[in-house]
């Protein structure tokens, strides 16, 4: 049953979350974070130009995406899938 309970568990129902002790959630917020330097740094990071090998990914990732969508495109069956849930099916 308790296992039942924490798997169907939903975010919205925790206040808060103490770890050794100390309160880390409160009230939909973590209090160790800075959310808005965090996503300040963050779109600082952005606004920077790719660095030479994240621009070769990119382009292997753009090359090779048919071929993982071509591979991948049977893989579900649309007659045959009839999930008991959304992460599994019954077949």
């Amino acid at each position: 049953l308790l296992d039942a309970v924490v798997q169907r568990g939903k975010a919205h129902g925790v206040r808060t979350v103490m770890c050794d002790g100390e309160v880390i959630y409160h009230e939909g917020r973590f209090t160790r974070v800075d959310r808005e330097a965090a996503l300040a740094e963050l779109h600082n990071h952005l606004q920077c130009a790719l660095a030479d090998d994240e621009v070769e990914r990119r382009q292997l990732s753009k090359a090779l995406l048919p071929h993982v969508k071509a591979f991948y495109r049977h893989y579900i069956d649309p007659e045959r899938h009839d999930p008991f849930y959304r992460q599994s099916s019954r077949v």
